[in-house]
């Protein structure tokens, strides 16, 4: 494979909101409060959703997830579920803040440039501290490897690739489309980027769940430390402190896009079923009457959608 051309593009990442000072100590404490919870528990997510991804391919498309071309859009700072993905194949990531792999100074350099000084110093703060160094070495020996090789991550527009036609076998994504201002033009390059026969699997955090504000307090002390769905009641929007740009596109939007984009795209929901009673309390209030029960109760839409052969 021909390395990639870098571009220098909007961003789809984590550091993509401004906010002020007080807003990103407030975050950081969230951060660490979320860590605090485990780095096993973390480590189990990664591969739970990783070892999920496989099996759907495998159940919907006869596919294997070994010895394959995998592109990951949107991988974030820890390239979790790479580093789950390359230990049977061949892994790519794109993203549009540079993600540093160790203490590579020049690495750092460019961070300053591209991703803010708030994101390299939290990325710095994280590594300093050893939490990723901590999760990596969970994360091989959970799934019995003695460690990871550097990874090829490309800072890259993933609405313009700059990857040949049919590169991957594989093309996935966890919580980045959302991130996307014109996720549709993405889509469209996951189509061409995928060789015959490969298989696209895209997981959107949608706007409409309760955490869908990207709000860090959503995810803290079981969602409790706001009220449910801050950002889509009117009397507690204004309190939602989003750590990132969010598109805030709508599941039917979501699905017309897939459609449109992957004629015969199979949907996969993941469902909060738990906050039903939390949603009923606020049904009897009035509350929320734009918004059907499976959107604010679905967290994640996925797109799975095989290229179709050659004739």
């Amino acid at each position: 494979m021909n390395q990639a051309k870098q571009t220098k593009q909007e961003r789809y990442s984590y550091s993509s909101m401004p906010a002020g000072l007080v807003s990103r100590v407030r975050e950081v404490q969230h951060l660490y409060r979320m860590w605090q919870e485990g780095t096993i528990q973390q480590v189990g997510f990664t591969i739970e959703a990783v070892r999920q991804c496989e099996k759907r391919i495998k159940e919907a498309f006869g596919r294997e997830l070994e010895g394959l071309d995998i592109l990951d859009v949107g991988p974030g700072q820890q390239l979790k579920h790479m580093k789950v993905l390359s230990v049977k194949n061949r892994v790519t990531g794109i993203d549009m803040d540079i993600v540093p792999q160790g203490f590579d100074l020049r690495e750092y350099v460019a961070m300053l440039r591209y991703n803010s000084v708030l994101r390299t110093a939290k990325t710095l703060t994280r590594k300093v501290l050893g939490w990723d160094e901590l999760f990596e070495k969970t994360l091989a020996r959970d799934l019995s490897v003695p460690g990871f090789r550097r990874l090829p991550v490309y800072r890259m527009d993933a609405k313009q690739m700059s990857f040949p036609d049919a590169t991957f076998d594989v093309v996935c994504s966890w919580s980045a489309y959302e991130h996307i201002a014109q996720p549709r033009a993405s889509l469209q390059e996951v189509t061409r980027v995928l060789r015959p026969g490969g298989v696209a699997y895209i997981a959107v955090h949608l706007y409409s769940s309760h955490t869908g504000s990207h709000d860090p307090r959503t995810y803290t002390n079981g969602g409790r430390d706001l009220p449910w769905w801050p950002h889509l009641r009117p009397a507690h929007r204004d309190a939602v402190k989003p750590n990132c740009y969010v598109n805030e596109i709508r599941m039917d939007e979501w699905k017309r896009m897939f459609e449109e984009t992957m004629p015969g795209v199979r949907f996969v929901y993941e469902r909060q079923d738990e906050l039903a009673p939390a949603l009923r309390e606020l049904r009897e209030k009035g509350e929320l009457a734009g918004y059907s029960d499976d959107e604010l109760l679905t967290v994640g839409l996925i797109g799975m959608w095989q290229k179709p052969h050659r004739s």
